[in-house]
């Protein structure tokens, strides 16, 4: 994480909650810190300062809170990373589920917040690049089917080789300036007009 200045929401009910946090992300330079007390605005101001983690201490937070804590997990938009005293059981699968980044239970110190928040800020970041991997993945091979799909057609209602259509719809799209996978579709939705 180094050379990028990171935006940290700092969350807990009170500022005695949020002082060891303070206390462990202060004193390097590459970090600009929000805290508020409470977490009825959390979500709102998370949306609002897009920060890289939202860190917080959750005392004796309520289900509700946890809720709305998971969900800005589920969001992807940041790392979320939760310290609590303790944790009724299933909190911590849910939390994991939600895809939080770190559940710390009792060790909430100061000089142990920086390291968790930079491990939860690289694990997150990993994990984004899986999804958006994933997401690609997902993208070409829809658009391998949809290409499959309209070579059939072309095969089909002009009696050309595989490779054939292939071209057909490569030069389609060279003449459009159009991805092959757009010609594609187009071929594709055309054949299903009725006459």
């Amino acid at each position: 994480m180094a050379n990028k200045t990171l935006s940290i929401l700092v969350a807990g009910p009170d500022a005695a909650s949020t002082r060891p946090l303070l206390d462990g992300l202060s004193g390097t330079g590459d970090i600009r810190v929000t805290a508020v007390e409470g977490f009825a605005d959390v979500t709102a101001r998370a949306a609002a300062l897009a920060p890289d983690a939202v860190v917080a201490a959750l005392g004796g937070a309520d289900r509700a809170t946890l809720d709305s804590l998971f969900q800005l997990a589920r969001s992807g938009g940041c790392a979320v990373v939760l310290f609590a005293d303790r944790a009724e059981p299933g909190v911590t699968a849910a939390a994991v589920e939600a895809g939080v980044a770190s559940f710390v239970v009792d060790g909430l110190r100061p000089d142990r917040v920086r390291p968790i928040v930079d491990t939860a800020l690289s694990r997150f970041a990993a994990f984004e690049t899986l999804k958006r991997e994933r997401d690609e993945a997902r993208t070409q091979l829809a658009e391998r089917k949809l290409i499959e799909r309209a070579k059939g057609i072309l095969m089909q209602q002009k009696s050309l080789t595989e490779e054939q259509a292939y071209t057909a719809l490569r030069k389609a799209a060279m003449r459009q300036g159009r991805r092959i996978a757009d010609i594609a579709q187009s071929i594709i939705t055309a054949s299903q007009i009725e006459f």
